[in-house]
């Protein structure tokens, strides 16, 4: 049965209540909107018009009993809280007269208003407070940025501390943040650091974890560590990570592949100058350009590259590499998409040689393929009312019709395959391409992310 609450956050507090004294009585339980209505108002004396039960949202009732909470606690949470709301910005020592300690921190984590209040205060604590928590809590942070309410709190103190304090805890962070960055909690702090570091020696100690190529590998793959990577490569100058910019383009290839991963390669791309990294994604894709213009998340690699290298001389390269291989990019899911870019930023002029240059056989071969279809209608030559591709002017304006027998007798839907770029990829070796520039030696990389699932 599911019980409506309101979910103004003065009203938490009464709502446990209530739903603990449900919970410890079966009867109530079977009630129907109407009855609990009618029970409730007179037996804790709610304002029917404050609407307390309000349709718009709602809270299950939980399965096991629950102890109603007792005075103390009920008193400590509501005169904390209201200090809190009344007054944004309210300080340490009204709301902790004998000081803050590791211990009345640590114990507020478990509770999450309890944790409020100490952000709250946080945020207008004066410098010698904020370095007196900070040095009261070294040695712990770890503990507290993946603590599930301690991660807020970590945020707001690493926000006002100062640049001094800022490296204390970075040493004590520093070994282990390419992991940490991956986890649900401590990924925020880790990316609040991130934002605060100004310097060589903080820009050094965030990087240093990320040398080892595992932990590097293992946060580029995931959907939090890939996220603090793109804020590394955002906010550190190029010239602060230079090791980074190694150990990232002995990668590139294989990261590009993965769901995550090609988040981050175009950030990088981005966000880097280097000549020697534009030749490599050149000779990367001259390589194997086939297998990255299919593949699910590498085909916005090439995208991106398109736009991002319009007018410049890798670009003209780039271009002639789909122009080459056009109508074998049209008929996939993902290669279209590429097509559909090429075709966006070409000239007019281009257009027009490209659409020239279709011909008969080119449609009888893929007439039934979706992808293909697609791809026309963006060129202008299927006529998506007929249901029929129309011919460049040179062929005299004929009309194709779209049939399933059309063209069979003549022409082999076989005999593209055998003609065009896949050929002569089937008989590469799939794990050197999958692989590039990365060579997992002894399986280091699966035992490494062996160990991290265990």
């Amino acid at each position: 049965m599911k019980i409506l609450f309101q979910t103004n956050p003065y009203k938490i507090l009464k709502r446990n209540v209530l739903i603990s004294v449900l919970a410890n009585f079966p009867k109530i339980r079977k009630m129907n909107l109407n009855q609990l209505r009618q029970y409730m108002i007179p037996k804790f004396q709610i304002n029917p018009k404050k609407n307390i039960f309000p349709l718009n949202s709602s809270v299950r009732l939980p399965d096991k009993k629950f102890d109603i909470p007792s005075k103390a606690f009920k008193s400590y949470n509501e005169t904390m809280v209201q200090k809190v709301h009344n007054n944004l910005s309210i300080s340490i020592n009204s709301l902790f007269p004998n000081g803050l300690n590791k211990k009345i921190i640590f114990d507020s984590f478990p509770d999450q208003q309890k944790t409020i209040i100490l952000q709250r205060a946080i945020r207008s604590a004066n410098t010698q407070m904020i370095e007196n928590i900070i040095l009261e809590l070294k040695g712990t942070f770890r503990k507290i940025i993946k603590d599930k309410n301690g991660n807020y709190f970590a945020s707001d103190l690493f926000k006002v501390c100062q640049q001094n304090e800022l490296i204390i805890v970075l040493t004590e962070l520093s070994p282990t943040i390419s992991e940490d960055c991956s986890n649900n909690f401590s990924t925020h702090p880790i990316q609040t650091l991130i934002d605060r570091a100004t310097s060589e020696k903080e820009y050094s100690l965030i990087l240093y974890s990320f040398n080892d190529y595992n932990k590097f590998l293992f946060s580029a793959l995931d959907p939090n560590g890939a996220y603090t990577i793109q804020k590394i490569i955002e906010r550190i100058p190029e010239r602060y990570r230079t090791n980074f910019n190694i150990i990232f383009t002995s990668f590139i290839g294989f990261i590009s592949k993965k769901k995550f991963g090609i988040v981050v390669v175009k950030k990088f791309i981005s966000c880097t100058k280097s000549d020697d990294v534009t030749t490599l994604l050149l000779n990367l894709i001259r390589k194997d350009f086939i297998n990255y213009a299919i593949d699910q998340y590498a085909n916005y690699l090439i995208q991106f590259l398109l736009e991002k290298w319009k007018d410049t001389p890798e670009g003209k390269e780039l271009k002639e590499m789909v122009r080459d291989n056009f109508f074998a990019l049209c008929e996939k899911k993902y290669s279209s998409f590429i097509c559909e870019m090429y075709i966006k930023i070409i000239s007019p002029d281009e257009k027009k040689e490209l659409i020239d240059s279709i011909s008969i056989n080119d449609i009888n071969n893929r007439i039934n393929n979706p992808h293909f279809i697609k791809i026309m209608k963006i060129l202008g030559i299927y006529n998506n009312q007929n249901n029929n591709f129309q011919l460049p002017q040179n062929l005299n304006n004929n009309f194709i019709p779209n049939n399933n027998n059309f063209g069979q007798n003549m022409f082999s839907r076989f005999n593209f395959v055998n003609n065009n770029i896949y050929h002569n990829n089937n008989n590469n070796n799939n794990n050197n391409n999958i692989y590039n520039n990365f060579n997992d030696n002894n399986g280091e990389f699966n035992k490494y992310m062996d160990k991290k699932n265990k």
